[in-house]
């Protein structure tokens, strides 16, 4: 029967998936894109094509200065080359002879940048060197010219300019005409030495030595653009291209096989459908006949449901008034233990804060005093500066106001006094800052937590309440911290400090005599935990199993209401967390307590009913 019921929605799933497969398949090619990729590979031969158009310009003028163009360009056709690589546009991955094509236009690419740096590095140096040489052959030419003989200087003057005139054409556009030119020219000037001094021979040579720099520079130039413009980019473009197109004609020949796939799956699927609804119909033919008979029935089952629906009803309130009844009693017993503790921290915090304040204020009184022969002494030096500065006071009221202050100076010595008083003030400021430690604690303690979601350090919350309860442990029972890193939790400050109390109180209330408690805290996957251990008396399996239950306790009569830690166990719980307890007699008990580090976000936003 579970089978039956098994395969229509098994049949039905699977026949979603396919179909859902088969729609998938039919819309893998997305025009959109493949046209935006279209328009990449475009965009990226048009800057190839455009940059190369800006270094050819280098060829019509050395001076021209066309880096800036050659730069933004560059940039450019970086970004396009990007969106080829990688992104939304990117043609990577698709095939094999794509990626082929791709990585031997890439490198293409990549050496040709590597030619187009060099060529900028080199073409300022070479261009400045090239404006200098051609400036500095006029400039030999007439060295030339000025140590020619005279019955020869028509010669070397036409013969010069010739030369000057090839050299600005291979300077604008070189060719190996010029160079020929210019060598044939050069070797007549050498020639026309014959019969003429040595400073005409000195300028000639001078003269080729510059004009071949120049010749080297401009070839070197040309040969770096020619390098640079040889790159095969474009063709390798075009491959890349081509071997595009071939993926995308694939895929949209896969896409129109899967769509005649799809036609005939919904046909056939139209068809099943169908079929299943002539048998539906039936079916709900037999249902409502069926439908008939209960409904009849029902009319009877209904009025035994309203009876026994309206007695439920009653004892629903009853209960629901019960539980409210019993709720009210629990608030004040954990009210009433609260003010019980209350009452216990005050006292212990009211004698924790007299010892402070009484010799904080006796200080004070000594302070007082001591400030009296101060003034005298003060006063009595006042008194010989304002005789001294008088017109009209005599030597002798200066030298007996004199003596008078010299007298008081010895009867109070003022370097031993200010140590006294300034050490009477660190007294009391210590005093003062341990009364104002007590009341931060006190307020942590007493304060009014709306959520559970505030972040709270726990070794600072046990600190605070080891101080509160300083009074009923100090000079018998020693406090050993062994406090690990832990992270802040969510939680209840006020509640969590009202746990640490309580724990702590009966820590020292099991030891008789001295002895010692340990406080442990560490973190813990997903958490933090809080380990309490004391020397004292230790409790035996039977009081173990029962220590969280409300109104027991093990304390006389009137010495404790059996709720601390009920309270305790219920507080841990509302965080989310768990108190263990391991104890031996004799020996002494540990507390265990695991508290998450965040609540809940359905609890830490509650408001609490403390």
């Amino acid at each position: 029967m579970n089978l039956r019921l098994l395969l229509p929605g098994l049949a039905a799933g699977v026949s979603i998936g396919i179909l859902i497969f088969l729609l998938k398949m039919t819309q893998s090619v997305d025009s959109d894109l493949h046209q935006a990729r279209l328009d990449n590979l475009r965009a990226v031969n048009n800057l190839d094509v455009e940059l190369n158009r800006g270094f050819t310009q280098t060829r019509a003028s050395s001076i021209a200065d066309s880096a800036g163009d050659r730069s933004r360009i560059t940039q450019q056709l970086g970004e396009a080359l990007d969106r080829l690589e990688k992104g939304p546009q990117a043609l990577t991955g698709l095939s094999a002879e794509l990626d082929t094509a791709l990585q031997a236009f890439y490198e293409t690419v990549e050496s040709k940048f590597g030619l187009g740096f060099d060529f900028e590095a080199r073409n300022s140096i070479l261009t400045q060197r090239l404006i200098a040489g051609l400036d500095a052959v006029p400039v030999r030419v007439n060295a030339l010219l000025a140590a020619t003989a005279p019955e020869r200087r028509d010669e070397v003057v036409e013969l010069s300019d010739q030369l000057k005139s090839e050299v600005i054409n291979f300077g604008v556009t070189p060719s190996p005409i010029n160079i020929a030119s210019i060598n044939q020219l050069l070797d007549k000037l050498d020639a026309a030495a014959e019969g003429q001094g040595e400073a005409y021979k000195t300028a000639a040579s001078e003269l080729r030595g510059k004009v071949v720099e120049v010749i080297a520079d401009k070839t070197e130039l040309v040969d770096k653009l020619k390098d640079f413009l040889n790159r095969p980019t474009g063709p390798q473009l075009q491959t890349v291209e081509a071997a595009y197109s071939r993926w995308y004609q694939g895929e949209v020949a896969i896409a129109n096989q899967y769509r005649l796939y799809l036609a005939a799956f919904a046909g056939t699927l139209l068809l099943v459908l169908g079929y299943l609804g002539l048998r539906l119909r039936r079916s709900y033919a037999e249902l409502d006949r069926a439908n008939a008979g209960l409904a009849s029935a029902n009319e009877h089952l209904e009025e035994q449901v309203q009876l026994r629906t309206n007695d439920l009803s009653v004892a629903l309130d009853d209960l629901s008034s019960t539980m409210k009844n019993l709720r009210e009693s629990q608030a004040q017993l954990v009210q009433s233990e609260k003010m019980a503790s209350l009452g216990q921290m005050v006292a212990g915090v009211a004698h924790e804060i007299n010892t402070p304040l009484g010799y904080a204020r006796s200080n004070a009184e000594i302070v007082r005093n001591s400030l009296g022969d101060i003034r005298e002494l003060c006063g009595a030096q006042d008194r010989v500066l304002s005789l001294m500065t008088a017109a009209n006071a005599s030597d002798e009221e200066v030298a007996e106001a004199m003596a008078v202050a010299e007298e008081r100076r010895q009867s109070v010595p003022a370097a031993e006094l200010m140590e006294d008083l300034d050490s009477l003030l660190r007294d009391t400021d210590h005093g003062l800052a341990q009364i104002a430690e007590l009341v931060s604690s006190l307020k942590d303690f007493s304060r009014v937590d709306r959520s559970r979601a505030d972040l709270f350090d726990i070794n600072a919350g046990i600190d605070s309440a080891l101080k509160i309860c300083n009074n009923q442990i100090k000079h018998r029972v020693a406090v050993e911290r062994l406090f690990g890193d832990t992270p802040q939790i969510e939680c209840s400050p006020s509640q969590l400090n009202q746990v640490f109390l309580n724990l702590f109180t009966n820590a020292a209330q099991a030891i008789d005599g001295e002895g010692l408690i340990t406080v442990m805290t560490g973190a813990e996957p997903g958490g933090v935990y809080v380990k309490i251990t004391d020397s004292g008396s230790g409790m035996s399996e039977e009081v173990q199993r029962r220590i969280f239950e409300p109104f027991f306790t093990t304390k006389p009569v009137g010495k404790g209401t059996g709720l601390g830690l009920s309270i305790v166990f219920r507080i841990i719980e509302e965080h989310g967390g768990r108190i263990e307890v391991e104890s031996t007699p004799g020996i002494g008990s540990c507390f265990t307590i695991h508290l998450p580090l965040r609540q809940p976000r359905s609890d830490a936003g509650e408001r609490l009913a403390a």
